[in-house]
């Protein structure tokens, strides 16, 4: 018995996030065949579902022209007699990747058509939630667009009304009104100084006050408030500090269960943290890693969580030019030397793990702290011969060892540079193409 259309667009997706495009193809062939003209309607929805996906996988992988013609084929597929409003939803996810490939790449003529067809297919009184929820977000994104330098500023009254319009309806969706909370915090990126910035902020502290109100609302608020020039004296003041902190708490009883909103916060706290202590502000700064660690300090918290964590500790070393608060560097070392032990951990966390073992080694040399950099380097040189690492971790860490080793010839210290160059050595040759990341650069500039 052939596979129902369902099942193989579900195998096309699965070809797709694998990489195996050749065999999608061939799929996708075969749901064209069933989907053909006169189909039953199970088979266009699932031709529509297949269509939608490999559209965003053309452009996934830069070829624009197929990208094109795979949107054109869904607009026919979507003009038949009988197309239902769960093909229309996948013609409306399409055009949504189209819109922000187009902001993407700065074509505001298309991708105020794409926008133009959205809003013809959300306007309509049967256009699902689904439909208007990727208008929202277009409408979003074109704001960014046009918040831009290379934006027509006149442009965004209108689509803002028509975002706002959208959100404020009564029985709206959340993630219509998390589209418009980005927008805001879009624009009050641009104008924080401006009267106007201080209006965005009030608008998102509405949005976000409500009983209803997602993580991404409040911490929107967050970010908004955060993201200002620090200054000791005009926004250092108790009564704008406790607004923040009463802001960071909120967003923090509203990220309880959800990892993402958790990681996201934490990030926030760490851009938060480094910017008060350029500001000479520890008095604050410390009770904003107060704050950073009752959200790192969670049962549920990632590795991720917990580099944020040992990020905002370094900031509070070396940000301001000395290593002398000892708690820190302590806390730092403890840190580290759980991260760096037997711990569930993706290979992307573990590549920012040793970015930041590298460089707070470094900066620990820089600054002449022989007992915080010997710690450092002692669980540098461990992580990095053990067995088992990914190459770009066995990078980083090469990268690591290597700037170690100048250091200690620099300082005429043939011991060490020896111990150092053994471990190099055992971590074998480079590869012939080393893998490039921005951790990596990060480290060589410090």
């Amino acid at each position: 018995m052939p596979p129902e259309p369902g099942q193989l667009a579900d195998t096309h997706w699965k070809l797709l996030r694998k990489q195996r495009r050749q065999d999608a193809r061939g799929l996708l062939a075969q749901l064209r065949a069933a989907g053909g003209e006169g189909a039953a309607p199970a088979a266009c929805r699932a031709l529509a579902h297949a269509l939608s996906r490999a559209h965003w996988d053309a452009g996934r992988w830069g070829e624009a022209e197929r990208a094109r013609r795979l949107l054109d084929e869904l607009r026919a597929l979507c003009r038949r007699p009988g197309t239902d409003e769960a093909q229309r939803f996948e013609m409306a996810k399409a055009l949504g990747t189209a819109h922000w490939d187009a902001v993407r790449y700065g074509d505001a003529r298309r991708a105020g058509r794409l926008l133009g067809e959205l809003r013809n297919l959300a306007r309509r009184d049967v256009a699902t939630e689904g439909q208007r929820l990727v208008l929202a977000e277009a409408l979003a994104n074109e704001i960014r667009l046009q918040g831009g330098p290379r934006g027509d500023q006149e442009r965004i009254p209108p689509l803002l009304s028509d975002l706002r319009r959208l959100a404020d309806r009564e029985h709206a969706p959340e993630e219509q009104r998390d589209a418009l909370a980005r927008a805001l915090l879009d624009l009050h990126h641009v104008a924080r100084t401006e009267p106007s910035g201080e209006q965005r902020v009030e608008e998102l502290r509405t949005l976000a006050a409500r009983p209803a109100a997602t993580p991404a609302q409040k911490l929107a608020l967050v970010e908004a408030l955060q993201d200002v020039p620090w200054q000791a004296g005009l926004f250092g003041s108790r009564a704008r500090q406790d607004a923040l902190l009463a802001a960071v708490r909120v967003a923090q009883d509203a990220a309880v269960g959800g990892q993402r909103p958790r990681e996201l916060l934490c990030d926030t706290l760490v851009r938060m943290h480094a910017k008060v202590r350029r500001a000479r502000d520890d008095a604050f700064a410390d009770r904003l890693l107060d704050r950073l660690r009752t959200v790192v300090v969670h049962p549920e918290a990632d590795v991720g969580s917990w580099v944020a964590l040992a990020t905002a500790v370094c900031d509070g070393l070396w940000i301001a030019g000395t290593f002398g608060n000892r708690e820190l560097a302590e806390e730092l070392v403890e840190v580290l030397a759980l991260l760096t032990g037997d711990v569930e951990a993706s290979t992307r966390q573990r590549v920012a793990l040793a970015g930041l073992l590298v460089g707070a080694h470094h900066r620990a040399v820089r600054h002449e702290d022989a007992l915080l950099s010997k710690e450092l380097l002692n669980l540098l040189y461990a992580w990095a011969v053990r067995p088992g690492a990914a190459a770009e971790v066995r990078e980083v860490l090469a990268h690591g060892l290597e700037l170690a080793d100048a250091h200690a010839r620099r300082r005429g210290d043939e011991a060490l540079a020896s111990k150092v160059e053994a471990a190099l050595a055992a971590l074998g040759p480079p590869a012939d193409e080393p893998v490039a990341t921005a951790l990596t650069e990060l480290a060589a500039e410090a």
